[in-house]
């Protein structure tokens, strides 16, 4: 893997890891009501995503069971529709998608050091 998406992949790693403990021991209902937590964790996803869109071709294919395209259309609509964020594809986001994308990740990482 070439070190520059390595690195991306790691930015990536990073921006889950800290959108993740924005809502330990968070509740969706007290999620939905903290603009704090909201406005980082759309700020993390917003990282991840523009870091997934400057991942290699020939990694993206490598890694094709990774879902780039969604990953960089959720920043893209975080980015474009900042009036009318879904708070609840967030939280989803954030609570359901982040830790595989995480512990797929960290795989990768771990497979091409």
């Amino acid at each position: 893997m070439k070190l520059d998406d390595r690195i991306r992949i790691q930015h990536i790693v990073d921006a889950a890891e800290e959108a993740l403990s924005f809502v330990a021991g968070v509740e969706e209902k007290d999620f939905s009501q903290n603009r704090m937590i909201i406005l980082s964790v759309i700020k993390d996803i917003e990282i991840i995503g523009e870091a997934a869109s400057r991942i290699s071709e020939e990694t993206k294919l490598k890694y094709s069971d990774i879902p780039w395209k969604d990953i960089v259309g959720m920043r893209n609509r975080l980015i474009h529709s900042y009036f009318d964020v879904d708070i609840k594809l967030v939280w989803n986001t954030t609570r359901n998608n982040l830790p595989l994308l995480l512990k797929s990740l960290k795989k990768i990482l771990s497979y091409s050091k």
